[in-house]
């Protein structure tokens, strides 16, 4: 009930520019009752003035204003390598698989996508992620790049290539030991 008393309480204080005078009675049942209004045996409360606040105008300089990144600097990562596998690494796997990992900083801006190229062709689609796994990679040397593309799918920067050679696992090394 002292709840219901508060809150209106601060609802007048809250409108107290707006209303000059607030009355305060107390009932025959000891209930608290708040007006605007005049009643017989109520107090007048005197509300503060409203606190203002204006800032200080900014002032006026001639620094210039930063101006908007160019297509070219929006685009622009700081770091785009292929992390792994290292260059010149012989991979021993019998299905074929390298697993590949992109040092992209900073991370991928929405929209933006990474292509794996193997030999110079695209493998699959476009795809927001910086790992990648490949299967069925033949045995041989291979050459691996990644191309990053933006969000309208224009070619927009390719890592420097690396050169794996991929091997079948040696000789007496078994698949599946007892």
């Amino acid at each position: 009930m002292m709840r219901k008393y508060s809150l209106l309480f601060c609802i007048f204080l809250a409108f107290g520019s707006l209303h000059a005078e607030i009355y305060k009675w107390t009932d025959r049942n000891g209930n608290v009752h708040f007006s605007d209004k005049p009643h017989p045996g109520a107090e007048e409360i005197i509300l503060p003035k409203t606190q203002t606040y204006s800032s200080p105008a900014a002032p006026h300089t001639d620094t210039p204003v930063a101006k908007e990144e160019s297509e070219d600097e929006k685009s622009a990562y700081e770091t785009f390598t292929i992390a792994q596998p290292e260059d010149q690494v012989t991979i021993r796997s019998p299905q074929g698989y390298v697993s590949i990992l992109i040092d992209l900083k900073p991370e991928l801006r929405p929209g933006d996508k990474l292509q794996i190229l193997v030999d110079g062709t695209p493998i699959d689609k476009p795809r927001a992620t910086t790992v990648f796994a490949l299967q069925d990679v033949h045995r041989g040397s291979h050459t691996l790049a990644a191309q990053l593309s933006d969000a309208k799918g224009n070619i927009v920067g390719t890592t420097d290539p690396i050169t794996i050679f991929m091997m079948p696992p040696r000789e007496g090394m078994a698949k599946n030991s007892p």
